[in-house]
């Protein structure tokens, strides 16, 4: 790591030579293949185990069996380096860890015991960009020609994405004029953050969290999407798995439509992520919701399974660039139904921290997407259960009434109680990393029904994704199957005679003699 860390010191190093040798260590295993369900934590909300009012690793490896009791395969860590920002997308030093969240040795005991979990533990790489005070760009910007170009310079402004520097000249950012977009055609910028991307492994990450994938390297008048950010996402998840053969990764490609999101996904012709962010299938939940309708959520769905991609995708109903899904969906019965579908549909669910107990916007504070990154709420105590000091943002009071961890675990019908049963039915069915899934006529315009077919048995899930009750319900699906929540036999070989399916609830159906998960009835 001393070349690593060197680079990133205040001190701008010599450019690494592109073509350096890489050591290749043997990896050890993370769990699972499949990604699972994953976790999104933002560490400095999590949990702080030392009393400073800030989250830090330390607090998230105590708080591990919360997640493996959820199911969880996969945490995602936010950007644990230093940045500018406490969001920490804008970074200053690629080379350490936030000092409040530990060190390096905080992430590998971190990691190791994730590993006894079967969990991995994927690292938040911002890479398209640094921020302005990054020593890089501040040695480019004084006029250094050896870091010069590792940025785009213009003498004039060549669009609204041109910003102009201290000494009078244009930079490129395309997030803004405080994130200057790193030059990846630049063999020495590269081998940099190659170097990034080697070390962390090295030094214990599982993979990464590839962030705005899509802006890497743009292409004469195309700014996103191009075919050389494709390729440079390849050619550094074929290098991460050379140091790291069970690397996992997944993209951040904020694709609308499902052709051009599936398209980062890794095949044969074209390597790529193990997985991608799920936004054309996010849209697709709030239209349902919206509409009334299953038709926007199975199209999407359809599509993905016909281009091969329904495995890989990474289905999301919020993160920390979003809204918390309250603030969308007040119906809590509504949110719940969406949360059943999100965990059962093909492909990998993720949680955003706090999501697990239907957490909303946080009420205080104020700042840039700072209401959806509030402190986590265990208990009912001192600031949440969060930190035995004082927190570093003020955790919404709603945690005095009942929504926090502690309070959930102990009703059956909390939403922590719906999630963490299905995470259980997922692992019972089988269905991590499985893509099967086969569409499901009823007849009802809100009800979104489906089937999956794993070794381990068949599961039909029926939802009704509106308010309204969808009356004499029926699918023609053969055999005999038992309600996954009452342990009650139904179907033969006429189908499935479900009757009356009310506004915003599920019948899921088994092919298993009984299930130990807990489902609610709704």
């Amino acid at each position: 790591m001393l070349a690593f860390l060197l680079a990133c010191s205040d001190a701008p190093p010599p450019p690494p030579a592109p073509d350096s040798p890489r050591s290749v260590h043997a990896a050890t295993p993370a769990g699972p293949g499949p990604a699972g369900v994953v976790y999104e934590v933002y560490v400095r909300s999590f949990q702080d185990s030392d009393g400073d009012g800030i989250g830090d690793l330390e607090g998230v490896r105590t708080r591990l069996d919360h997640l493996a009791g959820l199911g969880v395969q996969t945490i995602w860590l936010m950007p644990v380096f230093p940045a500018f920002g406490p969001a920490g997308y804008d970074v200053v030093d690629f080379g350490s860890v936030v000092e409040a969240y530990g060190d390096a040795g905080s992430l590998a005991a971190l990691v190791e015991d994730a590993h006894a979990l079967g969990m991995r533990v994927l690292l938040d790489l911002p890479f398209n960009h640094v921020h302005r005070d990054h020593p890089w760009f501040v040695a480019a910007q004084a006029g250094d020609s050896t870091w010069r170009d590792w940025f785009r310079w213009s003498r004039s402004p060549e669009g609204d994405r041109w910003h102009r520097s201290a000494s009078g000249d244009w930079y490129y950012a395309y997030f803004g004029e405080e994130m200057p977009d790193l030059d990846w055609e630049h063999p020495s910028a590269r081998a940099a953050m190659e170097e990034v991307f080697v070390d962390w492994l090295d030094a214990g990450a599982d993979g990464y969290r590839l962030d705005a994938v899509i802006t890497l390297v743009e292409e004469g008048g195309q700014v996103e999407g191009t075919d050389a950010s494709h390729a440079l996402v390849g050619d550094l998840v074929e290098l991460g798995r050379e140091v790291h053969p069970d690397a996992w990764f997944l993209a951040e490609a904020s694709e609308w439509e499902v052709a051009p999101s599936v398209s980062w996904i890794d095949a044969p012709a074209a390597p790529g992520a193990d997985a991608v962010l799920d936004f054309p299938r996010h849209d697709a939940f709030l239209d349902a919701y919206g509409r009334g309708s299953a038709a926007p959520l199975r199209d999407v769905v359809t599509e993905q399974v016909a281009l091969g991609g329904a495995g890989g995708m990474a289905g999301f109903l919020g993160s920390h660039d979003l809204d918390r899904l309250p603030s969308v969906v007040p119906e809590a019965q509504a949110r719940r139904a969406l949360r059943l579908a999100q965990f059962l549909l093909p492909g990998n669910p993720v949680l955003y921290y706090g999501e697990e107990i239907d957490l909303p916007d946080a009420s205080t504070g104020t700042g840039q997407d700072w209401a959806m990154r509030a402190p986590m709420p265990w208990d009912d105590g001192h600031e949440a259960g969060f930190s035995e000091g004082t927190a570093w943002f003020p955790p919404d009071p709603s945690f005095r009434s009942g929504l926090n961890v502690s309070a959930q675990a102990e009703d059956p019908q909390s939403m922590l109680s719906l999630v963490t049963a299905l995470g259980c039915l997922r692992s019972e069915y089988g269905l991590v990393g499985d893509a099967s899934w086969t569409a499901l006529d009823t007849r009802a315009r809100g009800v979104l029904a489906f089937e999956r077919s794993t070794r381990e048995g068949r599961l039909v899930v029926v939802v009704n994704l509106a308010e309204a009750t969808a009356e004499d319900v029926r699918i023609a699906v053969p055999g005999r199957l038992r309600d996954v929540a009452s342990g009650a036999a139904i179907g033969g070989r006429g189908g499935l005679a479900l009757g009356r399916v009310a506004g915003w609830s599920w019948r899921v159906l088994g092919s298993r003699s009984s299930s130990a998960c807990g489902l609610p009835a709704r």
